[in-house]
């Protein structure tokens, strides 16, 4: 399993991220945290986009990727970027309580052992560290009438099909908090970026997403660290 996944998150692949309504709602999240002068860490950064465009510079920008490609370019843009596959066993390689802010922008659907990467993000995190993380959902209006016509909900059947991208995982907004909760994590903010009426995203509603974000594409957490007098 191990070389398959390797193989499939190592690809080359060029993505184009800077117009992606998802990416778009989780910086507007960072960026009211106005925070300055911390560490900031991207789980799975490719070639360092997100970080590129969050708003204040004073921070410090460190990532992690599984590709060749999206580490060099990352680190073109100033990013301290770790080349490192997640596989289950071994820790993300970086010291205990060494980041305010950790971003996990759509990975956590490819990790098998789900408690252990977020354990691993928890002890990453400053003892007021915020993590934000996002995820397809699984609840989307579109997957859900999409099943209710008998249609496969876009969800992969095989990690060897030419067009997948490794989805192993699948939630919606209850079974996300519920595994939150579940490892420490407190609940801040819960959002979603667009409502889609079309395969290929064309029609689509940001209102309707923040209106009614259990119908949106993407489930975005933002979260902390339990205090202990939140316990």
């Amino acid at each position: 399993m191990k070389n398959i996944y390797s193989h499939l998150y190592g690809r080359n692949k060029k993505l184009v991220l800077e117009n992606n309504p998802r990416i778009k709602v989780m910086l507007d999240t960072v960026n009211n945290l106005n925070l300055k002068n911390k560490n900031i860490l991207d789980i799975g950064c490719y070639d360092g986009t997100f970080l590129s465009l969050i708003k204040n510079r004073n921070n410090s920008f460190y990532g992690i990727e599984a590709s060749g490609y999206g580490a060099k370019e990352a680190l073109k843009k100033g990013i301290n970027v770790k080349k490192f596959f997640f596989n289950d066993v071994d820790k993300i390689p970086f010291k205990s309580e060494s980041f305010d802010l950790v971003v996990a922008g759509e990975i956590i659907e490819h990790i098998y052992d789900i408690d252990f990467f977020l354990q691993e993000i928890y002890r990453l995190l400053k003892r007021d560290g915020f993590l934000l993380i996002s995820t397809p959902n699984i609840a989307s209006f579109g997957r859900r009438l999409m099943l209710f016509l008998g249609m496969n909900p876009i969800i992969e059947t095989s990690p060897n099909e030419t067009d997948s991208s490794g989805h192993i995982r699948y939630f919606t907004f209850r079974t996300l908090k519920v595994l939150l909760n579940k490892q420490g994590f407190r609940v801040l903010l819960r959002s979603s970026d667009v409502v889609n009426f079309s395969s290929n995203g064309k029609f689509r509603s940001g209102l309707l997403a923040t209106m009614l974000p259990e119908f949106g594409q993407s489930l975005i957490f933002l979260v902390s660290k339990w205090r202990n007098n939140d316990c």
